[in-house]
């Protein structure tokens, strides 16, 4: 455990802190909804949704966070931008403090959606995902004149997945036609509140640089940094294999092997599956948290059970460590004071 000589920005969103040293403030949590094939989405283009059901996932987030302590940011998915105005609606109508990530693969989405937060006054819970290397001028230009002030600034550079090739999309710029760096054009574009996403990377392609970069960020900029290392997961084409097919192969004719292995995993052979593939898609988060991150973007919120128990055990973790280095807990609310 460490502690960083650089002073370390602390950023308040609506009374959720994030950012400072390890251990002084609980790990966000951002949770994804409405992504591709979301059960609750009825209608991706209008933002049709299922409210009850919606709602029921939001609430089991909130109720976990007063349970551990650790915060909750929603991560809401569209690719157009009525869809966005409808989500925005709804999730105002049932939570009007929390602040949510405006995520889009598609820039005409994302560029309506600043536009649309900035004329219902949700720009100050609003934070722009992400400020990266393909950003179009447009987008730029949009934000800019927008109330939002907080974004997602992505560490990303295809050519170069090291720390050195991460900071120089940062700091120098020169990644998709982008002269500038993402921290100048952020600044341009009037964000005061930047949160530094390390750009999780595939394994193989560069996957040990994200979460040194967890470390570059922290140390260089002082800045709030975290990412959404559950993609690592997601795009580890061995793991996908073995979940759904060569696992059960394994245990194919080994009927005592599987019977006593099912007393031990909760729904037989299923259970068995789901810890093969779960393991890994927490146990990369808990990396990213212990090297300082303070954002984890685990991805569905159906995953929230698992994630909210991860990570109050890492803070608790992390604010010992932090007491032992000399500093100490800076939320009354921490996991530490809540469940010890």
């Amino acid at each position: 455990m460490f502690r960083f000589e650089k002073e370390q920005t602390v950023l308040d969103f609506n009374g959720i802190k994030i950012g400072g040293q390890p251990g002084e403030y609980p790990r966000v949590l951002g949770a994804s909804i409405f992504y591709n094939k979301h059960e609750t989405v009825l209608d991706d283009h209008t933002g049709k949704i299922d409210k009850p059901k919606a709602e029921a996932l939001w609430n089991r987030c909130m109720e976990l966070y007063d349970i551990t302590g650790n915060p909750y940011f929603i991560q809401i998915i569209a690719e157009f931008g009525e869809a966005f105005e409808s989500y925005f609606s709804w999730f105002d109508s049932i939570d009007n403090k929390t602040p949510f990530l405006m995520d889009s693969s598609a820039p005409g989405a994302l560029a309506h959606a600043c536009e649309y937060v900035t004329e219902v006054g949700l720009a100050d819970r609003a934070i722009y995902n992400s400020i990266n290397g393909s950003i179009p001028q447009e987008n730029i230009d949009v934000l800019a004149a927008s109330d939002v002030n907080s974004a997602i600034v992505l560490a990303f550079n295809p050519g170069d997945p090291s720390v050195v090739g991460r900071e120089k999309v940062l700091v120098e710029g020169g990644v998709a036609g982008q002269a500038k760096g993402m921290l100048q054009i952020a600044e341009e574009a009037g964000i005061t509140r930047p949160i530094l996403d390390t750009a999780a990377t595939p394994l193989g392609l560069g996957s040990g640089g994200s979460f040194r970069e967890i470390l570059a960020c922290k140390a260089i900029h002082g800045l709030p940094t975290g990412g959404a290392y559950h993609n690592m997961t997601v795009s580890w084409t061995w793991l996908k294999r073995w979940r759904k097919n060569v696992l059960a192969d394994h245990y194919k004719g080994k009927d005592v092997l599987l019977e006593q292995m099912a007393h031990h995993h909760f729904g037989g052979f299923e259970g068995i599956r789901q810890t093969a593939w779960a393991a890994p898609d927490i146990g990369c988060n808990i990396m990213a948290m212990t090297l300082g991150a303070d954002l984890i973007m685990f991805g569905p919120i159906e995953n929230c059970e698992g994630m909210a128990t991860t990570a109050a055990f890492t803070d608790i973790v992390l604010a010992e460590a932090c007491r032992e280095l000399g500093g100490d807990v800076q939320d009354p609310n921490h996991p530490l004071n809540k469940l010890i």
